[in-house]
């Protein structure tokens, strides 16, 4: 039996797409006569049909995957779950970290385009425009971030920032806050969206500060509004700005959870071993990054649905020891 042979070599040699190869294979009708004629040819030259050859023994490639920030470990989380996926299909993915910085986003991604057979971008910061203009020419799945008409994979944040919300009113807070992350992402405005529409509904003042950069550093002047504002509980964008958050008010003589409640977002594994224990709304890193890689690789190949299909994916409070009653309340 031959080697299975990459759809974009095939792509090659007609000048076509991947997308069309995998398609005047498995649903010839849908392709233009000349085309198919075109693709039927590279492909028998490549082998394709003989010694038990079909389109499902012809790889994809390569596969791009940019994200924010790499060493974030929800990023590390991702990404590894993507190469797991990609693995048995011998799929290469060329990652790529924008270093949290909007204007190179773009660049990286033109730049990756070229070289791969589809990409997925991961929370990306580009504005709307920005982004639309990248997804014109090979097959886009986003993450964490959504685009009329294009495929996504998103967890609804709305659930566990009102969980957590719920938590804290439970325990006798009162006054809690929300600690912004970068502004101009979507995960950052459904966080923020479902923390205040919550507070809301229990009459409490939601209080929001920051945007602070989504990382431990980005939680350390976090803290000390906290204080100045008088909160007795903080919910940070992600688990890293929580962290920062806790490490600052223990530094400065104030107790987690006695004085000031914390409450993270991700539950990244070092959630559950920091002292005290976070709690944190949980989202399925892993299952998002192979569910993205697994939509994407259908579209490549012509397998999937030619409707958008936008994956939602639910996000959950888990309690640990950095949340309390405030003292007093029973």
């Amino acid at each position: 039996m031959k080697r299975p042979h990459k759809l974009s070599e095939i792509a090659a040699a007609c000048g076509v797409s991947t997308a069309t190869v995998s398609r005047a294979l498995k649903r010839p009708e849908l392709v233009r006569k000349e085309t198919r004629a075109a693709v039927m040819l590279a492909a028998e030259k490549a082998g394709y049909g003989k010694g038990g050859l079909t389109v499902d023994r012809i790889t994809l490639g390569t596969i791009g995957l940019v994200v924010p920030d790499i060493e974030n470990p929800f990023f590390s989380v991702l990404a590894k779950a993507v190469l797991q996926e990609l693995r048995p299909s011998g799929t290469s993915l060329i990652v790529a970290d924008t270093n949290e910085e909007p204007l190179g986003e773009g660049e990286i991604v033109n730049n990756l385009l070229p070289r791969v057979d589809g990409v997925i971008i991961a929370s990306s910061r580009l504005a709307e425009s920005d982004l639309r203009e990248l997804v014109t020419s090979k097959p886009v799945m986003l993450i964490n971030r959504e685009l009329n008409g294009v495929p996504s994979v998103v967890t609804d944040y709305d659930i566990g920032s009102r969980q957590a919300v719920e938590h804290l009113v439970a325990l006798g807070h009162r006054k809690i806050a929300y600690v912004e992350g970068p502004a101009t992402t979507w995960s950052n405005g459904q966080r923020r969206s479902g923390f205040q529409n919550e507070m809301t509904e229990h009459g409490l003042e939601p209080i929001v500060f920051g945007p602070y950069a989504p990382r431990f550093e980005g939680g350390v002047p976090a803290a000390d509004i906290a204080v100045a504002r008088g909160v007795t509980a903080v919910i940070a964008y992600n688990d890293l700005m929580a962290f920062g958050i806790m490490s600052r008010l223990i530094s400065r003589g104030l107790n987690v959870p006695d004085r000031i409640s914390v409450i993270g977002f991700d539950d990244i594994p070092a959630a559950s071993i920091c002292s005290p224990p976070l709690t944190t709304v949980r989202t399925w890193i892993a299952a998002t990054g192979r569910l993205a890689a697994q939509s994407l690789s259908r579209i490549i190949t012509g397998r999937g649905s030619s409707t958008v299909t936008n994956q939602r994916l639910l996000s959950q409070l888990v309690v640990r020891a950095s949340t309390g009653m405030v003292p007093g309340h029973e």
